[in-house]
């Protein structure tokens, strides 16, 4: 079984965008209640004041900026998914992309784990493994049809 160390804990966090997790470990080990390099199996949450780190999150003391997966529906059948900062970035890239006015946008990051077969790849692919492909945001995920 391998332990995981709150450092480690950390970095994965701000990697898997679990931003109240990240902001959480970090106030513990900012507060001294824990060790960076000590192992981080049995955490106490108890120990977290979330008031204090939903504060740090208000400020992005870490400076985080997830990339949020959107849906806006492009027809009764389709929809055209985007990588975007915030919900008015994906509207101005499916208005860049598709020209049209996105008549809603749903933040639908909860699905990033979601895979997809991609027939020009011969693969399938976690909308999550498609956005760290990704270099440029806002940028199109997939038109997706139902």
């Amino acid at each position: 079984m391998a332990f995981v160390t709150y450092n480690e804990l950390l970095v994965d966090a701000i990697k898997y965008d679990e931003i109240k997790l990240a902001y959480s470990v970090y106030w513990m080990i900012k507060n001294g209640i824990v060790q960076g390099n000590h192992t981080a199996n049995g955490v106490n949450w108890d120990l977290v004041n979330h008031e204090e780190v939903a504060a740090l999150i208000e400020k992005n003391e870490l400076g985080l900026q997830p990339i949020k997966l959107y849906t806006i529906p492009i027809s009764k059948t389709k929809h055209f998914l985007v990588f975007a900062k915030n919900e008015q970035d994906a509207r101005g890239h499916c208005l860049n992309e598709l020209k049209l006015i996105a008549p809603k946008v749903l933040d639908i990051t909860d699905k990033i784990n979601k895979s997809f077969w991609f027939p020009e790849r011969k693969q399938y692919l976690s909308l999550r493994e498609l956005r760290e492909e990704t270099l440029v945001f806002p940028a199109t995920a997939m038109i997706y049809e139902k």
